[in-house]
């Protein structure tokens, strides 16, 4: 009987010496520590989070964020290294390859030299893919690109806002002490500041799981104790150890995307060598204004200014702003605390169409209709708008946020939400929502027709004098304005919203606009050309000069004598208005 007691309480012991030593083990720290002294402590690879998360990775993974940066292999390179892999600009002829031991980029000079480059990495795969070489163990972006959407090779000068020159090499850039801070997750440059080189380091590759949620490593410990998963399920509320981007306030919640979609220097200056050294300290859900200032119209550093990178009344005109149009908006300003717009009022990381994570319905009026209730009734909406309930004279994205920010090969709406004013276009040469819709029409149109729909906001606002403005703004703006006006008007009469886009009208001044002597200009002129006619040849906005003037010659012969030669006569005299500065996009 004592023997039998005593194998019993030895099995109990037992039990409870494994039940207590899974607990022990269980609860040991795995990750937490993870490299303990570097500025991505604790930062975790995404694809750890997958055993339990493994519908918000799928949903992550179908992101562009996700594919941001990558290691050039096989299943990541997107460019035609194998058919189509020539191009020749400014003399310099550039053949790319695929070989058994990765892909290559070869220049070859004028001056008879040649460069070959092996390929280690991509940046971008949506509308443009770039790629990254090393050299002397720093990595380095090559001055060519792929274009996705048109599927060629581009220089990199048909991307960004600088004149056709002769420098090859002009957009040839360093990565790691530019690019990396927001195409990656916890950027390290580790910069020796005596030999201005670089060690740099990245918690990972592209815009995964630490980019939102921040350091993981104690939330997958103790997700890993199922004694932490059981109090998860008795109490939802509880602590998980990581950020949840929507749990915080609209301000942080903000602030997270600004981070990278609000260019931005360092608060104080001189944080610049914490950054450019041990890296960027910046973790999601912290006071992002502490640690940065973001750049305005006004903003300065030594001699560079970034004011060509606003419209004259501060607004963004660039991509990478949207967290400073937000800011400007009076639905950010003025909202109240549990109606404060962030990104995540319209946006989400997992959910909806993975070109601008936005669901369909958040496409429509809805999004703004959930605190601008009495518009939701047609005839209301009709009266505040002054068009047809289904217009688009009445959707609230064409007139309050409208197509004025250049991103990569494209025009996006503007995140400063705000109220059309025609009148600025006279004052600031800011673009107007009216005239972008109404292309026909001049702009001393849109001002009283303003003044006749809305007589209490605009009854101060007064036709301009200058004759200028009683031409139609589409051409106006597209010779008279500098280059991003000007792309951005060949844009709009390519199609787009406009109301009057009859090729028969816009054919003429977008083939007078292929002569710009900008290559984004003509990129957007020759896609309006394309799509009026699909037999003939796409104009090359890369090509030499002389294939240009070939392309014209070709193109004219579809447009009405009288119209072409009203549209030089128009571009001459416009053009004589304009001035232009150049500016690099996302830089």
């Amino acid at each position: 009987m004592l023997r039998r007691w005593w194998l019993k309480t030895l099995v109990v012991i037992g039990f409870v010496a494994i039940v207590i030593g899974v607990f022990v083990v269980g609860s040991r720290p795995v990750y937490v520590g993870t490299r303990a002294g570097k500025a991505d402590e604790n930062y975790i690879d995404s694809s750890k989070c997958l055993a339990c998360h493994e519908g918000h990775y799928a949903s992550w993974r179908r992101t562009y964020h996700s594919r941001m940066t990558q290691t050039a292999e096989t299943v990541t390179v997107q460019g035609d290294f194998t058919t189509n892999n020539t191009l020749e600009y400014l003399g310099v002829k550039a053949r790319m390859e695929r070989r058994p031991d990765g892909f290559f980029a070869t220049f070859s000079y004028p001056d008879g030299r040649t460069e070959t480059n092996k390929i280690e990495r991509t940046v971008g795969s949506r509308r443009m893919e770039q790629y990254l070489i090393k050299e002397a163990g720093q990595y380095t972006r090559l001055p060519l690109a792929y274009d996705l959407v048109n599927r060629r090779w581009i220089s990199l000068n048909g991307s960004f806002f600088h004149a056709d020159s002769t420098d090859y090499q002009q957009h040839r850039a360093q990565w790691d002490s530019n690019c990396v801070f927001c195409h990656n997750v916890k950027a390290q440059p580790n910069m020796d500041f005596g030999t201005r080189t670089f060690k740099t380091e990245v918690a990972e590759l592209g815009i995964a799981c630490g980019a939102c949620h921040g350091q993981t490593a104690k939330h997958i410990d103790e997700a890993n104790s199922w004694l932490s998963r059981f109090s998860w399920w008795r109490d939802p509320s509880a602590s998980r150890s990581v950020i949840h981007p929507e749990k915080l306030s609209a301000e942080r919640s903000l602030m997270m995307c600004g981070h990278c979609h609000g260019q931005r220097v360092p608060e104080p200056l001189d944080r610049i060598r914490q950054i450019m050294g041990p890296g960027d300290p910046y973790n999601a859900g912290d006071d992002l204004s502490a640690l940065y200032r973001p750049v305005q119209r006004d903003t300065v550093l030594g001699d560079f200014s970034f004011a060509n990178r606003f419209w004259n009344n501060g607004s963004p005109r660039l991509t990478a702003y949207e967290y400073q149009g937000i800011l400007r908006s009076a639905c950010y300003m003025r909202g109240k605390p549990e109606h404060k717009i962030s990104c995540l009022s319209c946006h989400s990381m997992h959910d909806g169409d993975p070109k601008g994570m936005i669901l369909p319905v958040n496409r429509t009026n809805t999004a703004c209709l959930e605190c601008h209730q009495k518009f939701s009734d047609g005839a209301a909406l009709a009266q505040h708008t002054g068009h047809g309930a289904a217009s688009t004279g009445s959707s609230c994205y064409s007139c309050h946020m409208p197509r004025v920010v250049y991103g990569v090969m494209s025009f996006h709406p503007t995140h400063d939400i705000s109220i059309p004013r025609p009148d600025l276009t006279v004052t600031r040469s800011v673009p107007n929502a009216c005239n972008l819709c109404h292309l026909d029409r001049s702009v001393n149109w849109a001002i009283e027709s303003s003044r006749r729909l809305w007589p209490a906001q605009f009854a101060a606002a007064q036709p301009a004098k200058d004759p200028m403005f009683n031409e139609a703004e589409g051409p106006r703006m597209l010779f008279a304005g500098d280059a991003l006006t000007r792309a951005m008007a060949a844009e709009a009469m390519s199609g787009g919203g406009a109301v009057n886009h009859d090729p028969n009208w816009t054919g003429p001044f977008l083939l007078e606009a292929f002569n710009d002597n900008y290559p984004i200009v003509r990129y957007f002129a020759a896609n309006g050309l394309a799509a009026i006619n699909l037999n003939l040849a796409k104009p090359d906005y890369l090509g030499i000069d002389e294939a240009r003037r070939a392309s014209v010659t070709l193109w004219a012969g579809i447009f009405n004598e009288a119209a072409r030669r009203h549209s030089t006569q128009f571009a001459i005299a416009m053009r004589a208005r304009r001035s232009d500065v150049d500016m690099d996009v996302g830089e």
